[in-house]
């Protein structure tokens, strides 16, 4: 019997179903290697409650830009030796820019 193919998937995988234990969301951009990971309900703020999958078409690469393409997104929990010293990107706060838009009168 053959494996299941990745895509296209059956059902969608939200976000919110990464809080109930200690998994993370793994980015890594292609093109410079980067790699970042985030707590689900970090991310929960900023693109709202959506497939995991999508993740990879709304983010971009802080560095390459839009031009790094879709980016690489897992899902993992670490482990006791993996979670030793592992890096976690933390929300903060979300900043508006303000833009002025002018009309002549």
């Amino acid at each position: 019997m053959m494996p299941e193919p990745y895509w296209p998937k059956k059902g969608d995988y939200c976000l919110s179903n990464l809080n109930d234990g200690m998994r993370l969301v793994r980015v890594r951009c292609p093109y410079c290697k980067r790699t970042h990971n985030y707590f689900a309900h970090d991310l929960i703020r900023i693109f709202g409650d959506v497939d995991v999958d999508s993740l990879m078409h709304r983010m971009k690469c802080e560095r390459c830009g839009p031009s790094s393409g879709t980016l690489d997104v897992d899902i993992f929990a670490p482990t006791g030796r993996e979670a030793v010293g592992l890096k976690i990107r933390r929300l903060i706060r979300i900043e508006f820019k303000r833009v002025p838009v002018w009309k002549e009168e």
